[in-house]
């Protein structure tokens, strides 16, 4: 039974939020971002190459330095938190098991259950082993297979797992590996083969999930994390923006969805392959429709003059909390418990950093007095990270990490977000 959110007035007048009984509060990370020289896999060899125009390196040497960053998240009364494994370190060479790999992980799962933080894995974060990448990759029939045959040994190692995220954001790895080809495997404009990339990481879905429902398994919950951006159209009266908006939203937004509840996913059992959904929200879209291609498609609108702009991250991305709201409400229609997986802001500014965790709190909130079954909100990241093709520039770390000694510095608004984990409330700012 779900459990009742409860809004109590405050003597000024001013209402506090009190979330579910058992919400999980916490952050994210993912393994190439923080741990450090991995040194099998495909965005290493491209960082090496030169293609990509940073180079990871030690990363924040969260490989070795994990048990400090969890001491961080427990001081901040985090009850859950999010990481992934590295496959590359799992299977280096195609068929060959690092074994000491699968036992660091069951030590951080380890370290986190000791911290009384409920551990959230993903099992495939962007980042591919090398070995893989170069036969094919997720263009090849068999990719699924070698997906669930690693799923299949990680999860019979780390059995005190009960939330498994399966793939991280198939809609983005394919767009950014296959259209706009500025990730590894560097392809441009193939919609064709994004689309083959999409089938096969809904097959890969859907066998990882029938894997870790396997006999013996236990009362495990199994989804993937969704990117999940508020897609509207820049001008609502203008026909071509409503068609180019309700496109692009099929395609980053429901597509993926369609292909595990089809009879692709459901197979013979009828059961649907998601216990719970992760979404990963940090914008809204807002799309033109433009000429050939573009008017079905559209190009995201410029907002400088759109009425309803916000304030922007370092990186481009527009802050724009009532589409979390929106968002939350709108997959509550699948009639699973949502976690929001990711949700952060890459800023140099922290009372803006501040702000944005409070609006964006709130805007979970609403969506829960909304009738929205979120079980969890995850903060991205918790610590400064090596954020993909932007290397270091992106700061959206609790944490601020000096990449020269290693050191973190808590940031004011981990102290805030701390008050909320700790009482289970959000109170008038």
């Amino acid at each position: 039974m779900r459990q009742k959110t409860v809004r109590e007035t405050e003597h000024d007048g001013t209402s506090a939020f009190h979330f579910p009984a058992g919400f999980l509060w916490g952050a994210a990370t993912s393994s190439h971002q923080v741990e450090g020289n991995n040194r099998w896999n495909d965005w290493w060899e491209s960082e090496q190459s030169g293609i990509l125009p940073y180079r990871s390196g030690e990363a924040c040497r969260h490989y070795t330095l994990y048990e400090h960053d969890f001491d961080l998240a427990q001081a901040w009364g985090h009850n859950a938190h999010r990481f992934s494994i590295e496959w590359s370190r799992i299977e280096p060479e195609e068929g060959r098991w690092n074994d000491a790999a699968v036992a660091h992980y069951q030590d951080v799962v380890t370290a986190l259950r000791a911290r009384g933080m409920e551990p959230i894995v993903t099992l495939h974060h962007f980042t591919n082993p090398a070995w893989f990448a170069r036969r094919g990759g997720w263009l090849q029939r068999d990719s699924p297979l070698l997906f669930s045959r690693y799923v299949q040994r990680v999860a019979s190692s780390l059995k005190d797992v009960r939330y498994w995220l399966t793939i991280n954001e198939p809609t983005v790895y394919a767009k950014r590996g296959f259209v706009a080809g500025d990730w590894p495997p560097f392809v441009k404009r193939s919609w064709l083969k994004a689309a083959r990339v999409i089938r096969n990481m809904a097959r890969a879905h859907v066998a990882a999930y029938r894997a870790l429902h396997g006999p013996g398994w236990g009362n495990v919950r199994v989804g993937f994390a969704h990117s999940a951006p508020w897609i509207v159209p820049c001008d609502p009266t203008r026909p071509r923006d409503r068609t180019a908006a309700w496109l692009r939203d099929f395609l980053l937004n429901r597509a993926f969805f369609r292909l595990i509840d089809s009879p692709l996913g459901r197979g013979r059992s009828r059961r649907r392959p998601l216990d719970f959904v992760g979404l990963n929200y940090y914008a809204r879209t807002v799309v033109r429709g433009g000429d050939g291609i573009a008017a079905w498609i559209g190009e995201e609108c410029r907002l400088d003059h759109h009425p309803d702009r916000r304030a922007f991250s370092d990186i481009g991305w527009e802050i724009y909390p009532r589409g979390l709201a929106a968002v939350l409400v709108r997959f509550s229609s699948l009639g699973l418990p949502l976690m929001i997986t990711e949700n952060g802001l890459a800023t140099a500014d922290e009372e803006l950093r501040r702000v944005f965790l409070r609006e964006h709190l709130a805007a979970v909130a609403e969506a829960l007095e909304r009738g929205a079954d979120v079980i969890g909100y995850l903060y991205w990241s918790l610590i400064d990270n090596f954020e993909w093709a932007l290397g270091r520039q992106a700061r959206f770390g609790l944490a601020e990490v000096d990449h020269r000694t290693q050191r973190r510095i808590s940031r004011p608004a981990a102290a805030e977000y701390a008050s909320v984990c700790r009482s289970n409330r959000l109170s008038p700012p």
